[in-house]
């Protein structure tokens, strides 16, 4: 496993050293777009990245080299972005339960957010996420860390960002960690030894990210113009090889409805295809400007997904009408939301849906 650098070479507008000392860990099945991400955060001048594909990697390479932040999808080649944050919070065997946590994934759903959240994920983002958007998370990691928390019911960032001293009373949740009394404060040496109960304790703010830099990180210094713009111009380079495979998504949409018409007795296999290669668009397509093929190819995977009927011959066409949408969008090239041309593409899909989701045959 080699760092990202010895694969690539940083681009002439990285400028910047701010985060040079800083050692991050992208993990995503999808290299494409890890290999983008370390472009993004090459701008702040990071220059030790290492990828990997499962989560199993991660913990490897934590034991031969200083990690700092990891930033993970939800889902890898093995047990996914979730299972590694609860296992880097929970186990006595992690190499450090405090490191910061940025999850990267294209679910949007309240619950999935609430489940990562409870998982002890520091930040959430969002798939497709703007420059901008990465770069802000990366700032509050670092220029913000809030206290953690350990507890059985809950090990991970103390949840309110205003203050890192209380627990936060939340009386719609159920968490027998949500207690009125303060809790206990501890040393972080004390970490390497807890064994999680029902007592909450918290463990003051790590600063260590901000002393590897040096001194205070305002916003600016991150989210300027500069680099910003920076950071657009290589999501710019990055666009005619993620079109290629995206139009390779689209190809596989297609094929896989037109095997689901052949052989519905393989009906489960090909819709989940459908989902992946769905999931796919809706994380790509929105970072190179395709707003209106995120927003349906985020329908037609939460349609696989949700309503899905095998028995319901109608379902084909709503499927149908979503892969067409999506070629079309990309055939023309129908960038942001498409004007005129985008909302009728969107109100046409919108019609038939209604017309169709509930008919029964």
């Amino acid at each position: 496993m080699k760092p990202i650098t010895e694969l690539d070479k940083p681009s002439i507008l990285t400028t910047s050293t701010l985060f040079a000392s800083i050692n991050i860990v992208i993990a995503d099945a999808d290299h494409q777009m890890a290999l983008l991400v370390k472009k993004l955060l090459m701008t702040l001048g990071c220059n030790r990245i290492f990828t990997v594909t499962e989560s199993q990697e991660v913990l490897d390479l934590m034991k031969k080299e200083q990690v700092d932040m990891i930033i993970t999808d939800w889902q890898m080649n093995d047990t996914g972005g979730l299972d590694l944050t609860r296992h880097l919070r929970q186990s006595l065997d992690s190499p450090n339960r405090m490191i910061p946590i940025l999850m990267m994934t294209v679910r949007v759903d309240r619950q999935d957010i609430m489940v990562a959240r409870d998982a002890g994920v520091t930040e959430y983002l969002v798939k497709p996420f703007s420059a901008k958007g990465l770069l802000e998370r990366i700032h509050s990691m670092v220029a913000a860390p809030r206290g953690f928390v350990l507890c059985k019911a809950y090990t991970g960032p103390d949840r309110r960002r205003v203050s890192s001293l209380t627990l936060p009373p939340d009386p719609a949740e159920n968490h027998r960690y949500y207690e009125r009394k303060p809790p206990l404060i501890v040393s972080r040496d004390f970490l390497r030894q807890i064994i999680l109960d029902d007592i909450p304790r918290m463990i003051m703010p790590d600063y260590t990210l901000k002393q590897k830099i040096g001194f205070e990180v305002p916003p600016e210094l991150i989210t300027n113009p500069l680099t910003v713009a920076q950071s657009e111009e290589e999501i710019k380079n990055a666009h005619e090889n993620f079109m290629q495979s995206m139009a390779s998504d689209v190809d596989k949409l297609e094929r896989s409805y037109r095997l689901l018409i052949k052989s519905p007795d393989h009906a489960k296999k090909l819709v989940l295809a459908i989902q992946e290669a769905a999931l796919s668009i809706k994380s790509r397509a929105g970072i190179f400007g395709y707003v209106r093929a995120t927003e349906v190819a985020g329908q037609l995977h939460n349609f696989c997904r949700h309503h899905w009927d095998k028995e319901n011959k109608y379902h084909l066409i709503i499927l149908e009408k979503h892969i067409q949408t999506i070629a079309v969008i990309f055939a023309r090239k129908i960038g942001d939301d498409g004007g005129e041309v985008g909302k009728e593409l969107m109100k046409d899909l919108a019609r038939l849906i209604h017309k169709y989701i509930n008919r029964k045959g």
